[in-house]
């Protein structure tokens, strides 16, 4: 992706979320980063963009450590525009700077209800005994008019919260669990049996199959963190109606069992409520999750919605939920390496899964080529999965080798990554295995780039894999690489095709050999 002018980031931020979607997609952070701080520190500009660029602790870490940026939340927090009042204060939180004085001091000379909240979580979030006894005390004033009624709401609501998450914490390391738990293992959409039979091989006995999950029982948590073909791990509670006061009363015990039997350290434990319903009314599903939280909330289980260590997941309709508990005290390390990524990165679970799927096609000691390697996730993966005499990754972006050279790092794999396109590549010695999350051509190119890179690709195959090696594809634009491999006649055989799915779309599979 080529580098934004500021003209077009604040023309990209004017569109409907387009805070998201630049933090999101923007290939270059750095280069946003920079652009983002020079706009607010000169125009008070892109602070939406700023506090989500705060989520990334890479680019959080870089905005701690500028001095202009600093000054200018300093600044900002005394500025003309109470949006920009309040957008600093949320960057000040975000960002845990040590600005309780003038938090306070913004907060008690603001005169806008709709900044408050902002400037009250900011000072729960930098903490410390000043901003505690200043809350402790804080009082909210009653509104004035109905018109005042959901300020005083969000502004009461936004004191109760700074003040729990101000409490002492109690540290709560994971120590095991001490029976067998039930947990259910997500996956990707019909590869399934690819996390059953690796569960299988680590020793675990799998069960309720289905096209995206599976579950088993065990009390080895860690050693289940062996496999690789899940993205996550649940600990299913039951079904109950879609009720705050049911969902906790069914909720709650399981939530405060789970966490004292398998945690150090006494109560309270930090939880929050994530709701994954069908899209509806926002203010009606926000308003669930306040009301569940409330109900689950005891002197043993406190709402903290940003510094949890368990997470009650609620799932399916209006009607009826399934609940479920993720543990966030239990560190997933097996895709640590991924210190960043690239717009559509291929998700780690995923790619280990395909190359279980194609398992009995690869072969111990290969040399392997992705001609596409973007970040290095599939290419990691693979030189995980068995042992590997090469790896090759060629991307004919320069952001996208230098991350996967990061990324390759923190994976203790050795590889070998070149900046080149595919098609102009030459090798001097064919390679055993070609995998590749070639480009959808929606996020990444355009259906007529796809037609071009698929077609030289498919062309050039017999020379970058040897006769009789193989090649693992996986795109959105299956029709046209369908058809380009009917193109190819006797030179390619299609040896297996697998739909599968990913952030909403349906990518396919594709096993190729090289005849």
């Amino acid at each position: 992706m080529r580098r934004l002018t500021k003209e077009e980031i604040a023309a990209k931020l004017s569109e409907p979320n387009g805070p998201a979607a630049l933090a999101a997609e923007y290939a270059d952070t750095d280069d946003l980063l920079a652009k983002a701080s020079e706009m607010y520190r000169e125009e008070g500009a892109a602070s939406a963009l700023l506090i989500r660029l705060a989520n990334k602790k890479p680019l959080m870490i870089k905005m701690r450590e500028d001095a202009a940026l600093i000054e200018a939340v300093e600044r900002n927090l005394r500025a003309e525009s109470p949006k920009l009042r309040r957008n600093s204060a949320r960057l000040a939180g975000a960002l845990k700077l040590d600005m309780t004085n003038e938090l306070i001091d913004a907060l008690k000379k603001e005169d806008q209800r709709f900044v408050r909240p902002s400037m009250i979580l900011a000072l729960g979030s930098v903490g410390g005994e000043k901003a505690n006894e200043y809350l402790k005390d804080y009082s909210v004033a009653p509104p004035a008019d109905p018109s005042e009624e959901k300020h005083f709401a969000e502004e009461t609501e936004a004191l109760a919260l700074a003040l729990r998450s101000l409490r002492p914490r109690g540290e709560h390391s994971f120590t095991g669990l001490k029976a067998p738990w039930t947990i259910e293992l997500r996956a990707p959409d019909l590869l399934t049996a690819q996390l059953a039979a690796e569960l299988d091989e680590l020793g675990f006995e799998s069960f309720d199959e289905r096209r995206a999950s599976l579950k088993t029982t065990t009390a080895d948590l860690p050693g289940l963190f062996e496999a690789r073909c899940f993205t996550e791990a649940l600990f299913p509670i039951g079904q109950v109606k879609t009720d705050a006061d049911e969902i906790a009363r069914k909720a709650a015990p399981a939530m405060e069992k789970l966490m004292r039997e398998a945690h150090s350290g006494e109560a309270p434990y930090r939880f929050r409520v994530e709701l994954a319903l069908p899209s509806g009314d926002a203010d009606k599903r926000q308003a669930l999750v306040k009301a569940i939280a409330s109900a689950v909330e005891s002197p043993s289980l406190a709402n903290a919605p940003s510094d949890y260590e368990i997470e009650l997941r609620v799932e399916g309709n209006e009607r009826n939920a399934r609940l479920f508990m993720k543990l966030y005290s239990f560190r997933d390390a097996r895709f640590a390496y991924r210190a960043e990524s690239i717009p559509a990165s291929m998700n780690p679970a995923v790619a280990a899964a395909v190359l279980r799927l194609a398992q009995d096609y690869l072969s111990v000691n290969a040399r392997v080529i992705d001609p596409c390697c973007g970040s290095g996730t599939f290419l990691i993966e693979r030189g995980l999965l068995s042992p590997c005499a090469s790896l090759t990754g060629v991307d004919i972006a320069h952001h996208a080798i230098d991350v996967a050279r990061r990324n390759t790092a923190l994976a203790g794999v050795n590889a070998k990554y070149t900046v080149n396109d595919i098609l102009r590549f030459e090798c001097h010695r064919p390679y055993d295995e070609l995998i590749a999350n070639l480009p959808f051509g929606n996020r990444v190119g355009t259906h007529s780039s796809c037609e071009k890179l698929y077609s030289g690709l498919l062309t050039k195959l017999p020379q970058l894999v040897k006769k009789g090696g193989v090649a693992i594809l996986y795109t959105m634009e299956f029709t046209l690489l369908k058809r380009l491999i009917r193109e190819q006649g006797a030179r390619l055989t299609l040896l297996s095709q697998q739909r599968t799915e990913a952030g909403g779309l349906t990518p396919m599979i594709f096993i190729i050999r090289v005849n």
